[in-house]
């Protein structure tokens, strides 16, 4: 779960990711690749040679983001914009199979710009995104990785952070286990500014094993200790499964349970993930993308027992799922935490050339239980627990990579509420354009 160039360019952020936002980005990260990823295959080439053991790499990336209508509500203004410019540097060094450190710092300087003039200029940012060892033992397949690293998995549904911790894994070529403990900034993770952190211990127990060629399952353990918070605790037991089926259709399953104690109640709830995409042999390379996720609601808010499903609050919940580009494959501005909802998802994508693909998507979001609240959304807004219907969502993703080291990417999210919000509840749009080159 080490980060490679590649992955270095993904949009900014992690678990909460990249808000709304119209912006510039500078940036330069290194390609580190990690042997301890059960889900991953091994590290990509990439960056240039200082020495024969001394690497970096990097990327430039310009973007621009806007949100418009986040509350649902044209008569407030509440438009934002959001310019970022940021310089991130990562090194690697990697003198033999036995040993790697690798180290990513970030420089950031942001502004807030507001459609009725209140621009609002944000504190410089130097955070330290990456700083860890790995020591292996290539013939036993084992690997042990300290200090703040990359926590992903295939589709983010469970994470996508950097988190201070221990990681240690056992390899063959069909069958990995990975057992660690961290936490969220355990140390300053900002040094110029000082940042209040939850004190949240995470634990995971992961095993992952290729039925087939290209046919993965995965199963974990997943606990998450909130430290001086009464003694609240999340556990997840979960199933993880993704590859490919014949030449042309490829999926994705999660599906978890948590159980634990929040805020003197016993939780109890389930989620479920399908998302497949079957691409056709025919002109322009066309893709469908089908896809059903769950998460229980609670029946009974009164009693001893949460029966709503959340997830880990380390997520991203995004991935390339027929095209180019990795997007929310919950909605660009929607955009929710998978927690007392059904979410339906169909989509129409096109691959004309190698390095060029576009996808149309449909999602339509009903709520489990009706409820006068929800846990995490990328709208301000919160529904009136009169109704289910929460509301549908018409994303449009485009992805080109026809230049050599070049990408670029725009993401379009319509979000059209429900009878769920209250009457009248007015449309939300979020809009973003990247352009990125590799060094």
């Amino acid at each position: 779960m080490g980060e490679s160039l590649r992955d270095g360019a993904r949009r900014p952020g992690a678990g909460g990711r990249r808000r709304r936002a119209c912006g510039i980005v500078l940036s330069a990260a290194l390609a580190a690749a990690v042997q301890a990823a059960p889900a991953r295959g091994a590290p990509e080439e990439g960056g240039e040679s200082l020495l024969d053991s001394l690497e970096f790499g990097g990327h430039v990336e310009l973007a621009t983001e806007h949100q418009r209508n986040f509350d649902l509500d044209r008569a407030e203004d509440d438009d934002v914009a959001l310019v970022p410019v940021e310089l991130q540097l990562g090194l690697l060094f990697d003198p033999n199979d036995y040993f790697e450190a690798y180290l990513q710092a970030t420089l950031t300087k942001q502004f807030v710009l507001r459609e009725e003039g209140e621009d609002e200029d944000r504190n410089t940012e130097l955070t330290l995104e990456e700083a860890y060892v790995t020591v292996r033992q290539p013939d036993w397949g084992l690997s042990l990785q300290v200090g703040r690293q990359s926590f992903e998995d295939e589709r983010q549904w469970l994470y996508d952070a950097e988190l201070d911790g221990v990681r240690g894994a056992y390899r063959t070529s069909e069958f990995s286990l990975e057992l660690s403990a961290s936490r969220e900034a355990q140390i300053a993770q900002d040094f110029l500014n000082t940042v209040d952190e939850e004190n949240i211990n995470t634990y995971v127990l992961y095993g992952a094993y290729e039925l087939l060629e290209a046919v993965t399952l995965s199963a974990y353990g997943l606990v998450n200790d909130f430290r001086g918070n009464g003694g609240d605790q999340e556990v997840f037991f979960g199933l993880q499964s993704f590859g490919t089926i014949g030449e042309r259709l490829s999926y994705w399953l999660d599906a978890a349970h948590v159980r634990g104690d929040e805020a003197g109640r016993d939780l109890r709830g389930y989620g479920l993930d399908l998302l497949a995409a079957y691409r056709f042999d025919a002109p322009l390379s066309p893709h469908l993308i089908l896809g059903y996720a769950f998460g229980s609601g609670d029946s009974d808010p009164d009693d001893d027992t949460d029966g709503a499903f959340r997830q880990t609050g380390l997520q991203g919940n995004e991935t390339e799922v027929g095209g180019l580009t990795a997007f929310r494959y919950y909605g660009e501005a929607f955009d929710p935490e998978l927690s007392n909802m059904s979410i339906f998802t169909a989509g129409l994508g096109a691959r004309p050339r190698e390095g060029l693909s576009l996808d149309l998507v449909y999602h339509y979001y009903l709520q489990d239980e009706a409820a006068d609240e929800l846990r995490e959304t990328g709208v301000d807004a919160e529904p009136t627990g009169r109704s289910r219907r929460l509301g549908s969502e018409i994303d449009l993703v485009f992805g080109l990579e026809e230049i050599e080291d070049v990408r670029i990417s725009a993401f379009i999210g319509y979000f059209m509420p429900g009878r769920a919000f209250e009457p009248g509840a007015d449309d939300a749009l979020f809009a973003r354009i990247e352009f990125e080159y590799e060094f």
